[in-house]
Order: C-alpha cells, then sequence, then structure tokens
C-alpha cells in the first residue's frame, strides 16, 4: 500500500512516483488476476453458506478495499439459503471497485462504511452518491428512523486503506484506523443486539 499511496501523492518526486507506480503495478496486477469478482464471488457465497447452514447466530461480514465490494454485494441480500440472507449485516471501510450507483441502490441488508477523504479510489464525489441514496433509503424506512440502517462517515485526512494498514508510529494515522474499529463494534453491537431481540 506505501507503494500505491506514494504513486498518487503529488509532495513526493517524480521519480519515487514512477517507481511506486510500476512496484504497485507488479504486485496488484497478478493478484487481481487470480482474485477478480469472477473467481471471487463463488468462494465467498460458497463459505456464507457454510456458515449460514451452521448456525442459527447472526451473521456479519467486514471487507476492506477489494473486500468492500464482496460485502455490499452480500448486503444486497440476493443470495439466499433456505430463504434467509447469507449475512444478517455487513460493514466495509475504504471498499474498491463499486459501480456507483448501482452497488449501493441494490443494498437491502444493514450496512455501514468507513470512507478517507483522501482516499485515491473512491473520491468524495462517490461518497455522495453513497450518502444521498443511503439517506433517502433510511427516509423511506421506518424502522430506520429510530436506527438508521444504512450509514457512511468519513475520516478526515484518511488515505485508502487506512483502517487496516497504518503507520501506528503516527499518531494521526492510528487515530484514524481507532475511528473504523470503534465504528465497525458499535455497528455490530447494535445490530447483532436488535437481530437477536427479534429472533
Amino acid at each position: 500500500m506505501a507503494n500505491v499511496n506514494t504513486a498518487t501523492d503529488a509532495r513526493a518526486s517524480y521519480i519515487s512516483r514512477v517507481y511506486s507506480a510500476i512496484r504497485a503495478a507488479s504486485l496488484l496486477l497478478p493478484w487481481l488476476y487470480y482474485n477478480r469478482v469472477a473467481v471471487s464471488w463463488p468462494r465467498v457465497v460458497d463459505f456464507f453458506k457454510a456458515l449460514r447452514e451452521s448456525t442459527d447466530l447472526p451473521i456479519g461480514a467486514v471487507g476492506f478495499c477489494w473486500g468492500g465490494l464482496h460485502v455490499v454485494k452480500l448486503c444486497h441480500g440476493s443470495e439466499t439459503l433456505n430463504g434467509k440472507p447469507l449475512i444478517d449485516v455487513g460493514y466495509t471501510a475504504h471498499p474498491s471497485n463499486l459501480t456507483l450507483p448501482t452497488d449501493i441502490e441494490n443494498v437491502r441488508l444493514p450496512l455501514a462504511i468507513d470512507q478517507g477523504t483522501a482516499d485515491f479510489v473512491l473520491n468524495m464525489a462517490g461518497v455522495d452518491t453513497i450518502r444521498g441514496i443511503f439517506e433517502r433509503k433510511n427516509s423511506e424506512l421506518e424502522e430506520s428512523k429510530e436506527t438508521p440502517k444504512f450509514e457512511i462517515k468519513t475520516v478526515d485526512g484518511a488515505k485508502h486503506g487506512f483502517a487496516v494498514r497504518c503507520d501506528r508510529d503516527n499518531s494521526e494515522e492510528a487515530a484514524q484506523e481507532q475511528i473504523a474499529e470503534t465504528h465497525a463494534v458499535e455497528w455490530f453491537g447494535k445490530w447483532f443486539a436488535r437481530i437477536g431481540s427479534t429472533t
């Protein structure tokens, strides 16, 4: 991730940016090929089907970057087992590969997103699109009047990967990561308690 951040940092020298971009591409392109959605999505679905079949407990899914798309797709609720969605609630930070607005319009299950304001993958125009869709969806649902079912929060100055790849010696990055962790724990706590009280 450091190579990607350097390649997109206007303050870095031209040579550093070019080197970092080439280095990031040499690592990222093979990974993307072997983990593209057409390959990974069936694995994700199979995993959550096996999990759903093995328990009656509420199931949550967390995804960062590439995994964020999978969580969003799981929150569509279209993949089911015995008529029940594969998960009950989702959380993602700095998701990538979203097709806006379609991927967000199709969300039916509770979903929270944390997004950095300095993220090069999902820019603030995308955040505004998601926020608008979530606000509309929440206003249309009676249950969301008390507890919003969909939310997106921005983390000031956070770059792509902030929730999982921070420099712990950098107090600003460590604080950004903590914001995401706290939000995720609170989100699941709230929804698991709510789901548990209705089952």
